[in-house]
């Protein structure tokens, strides 16, 4: 059976909002539901000293674009820091980390192709509350469900 797709416009302040930790917002652009499940893309407004535990996907791969500050990054052994303007492809089972180690807040928006991968941010939003107060067996449960394979908390 063809799945039929509408085309789907999105602006600047439009999308689904969660606090992915305080002070974290995660606007979600286009839902895997939107799209059929080809694509899935999200915005992140990340504070100082924020960022992720160095991790695996399994079934998507990811973009991510820095659009304003930097981030340190961390990609199989390579540690490097980019900036404002940055495009990172992320292939699937590389893993990978990242901080906002800068001066200031970052803004950068995460594509995942297909969005099995994104399924796991979209699920957490439904449980309306940020990670760190998520039951940890849940979390765990989310993560293998969707390919997370979560390497190391702290890779620096």
């Amino acid at each position: 059976m063809a799945l039929s797709l509408n085309s789907c416009i999105v602006s600047q302040e439009q999308g689904p909002v969660w606090d992915m930790e305080p002070g974290r917002p995660t606007t979600f652009k286009l839902l895997s539901e939107q799209t059929g499940g080809s694509v899935s893309v999200f915005e992140e407004l990340v504070p100082v000293g924020a960022g992720t535990p160095l991790h695996i996907h399994r079934t998507s791969d990811e973009v991510i674009h820095v659009l304003a500050g930097e981030l340190t990054i961390k990609l199989g052994i390579h540690v490097t820091i980019i900036g404002a303007g940055t495009w990172v492809f992320i292939p699937r089972t590389t893993s990978h980390g990242w901080k906002n180690r800068g001066q200031a807040p970052v803004r950068a928006a995460f594509v995942f192709t297909p969005s099995d991968g994104a399924k796991f941010f979209e699920e957490l939003r439904l449980l309306a509350q940020p990670i760190p107060s998520i039951d940890p067996e849940a979390l765990e449960a989310l993560c293998k469900s969707h390919g997370y394979e979560l390497v190391s908390l702290d890779w620096e």
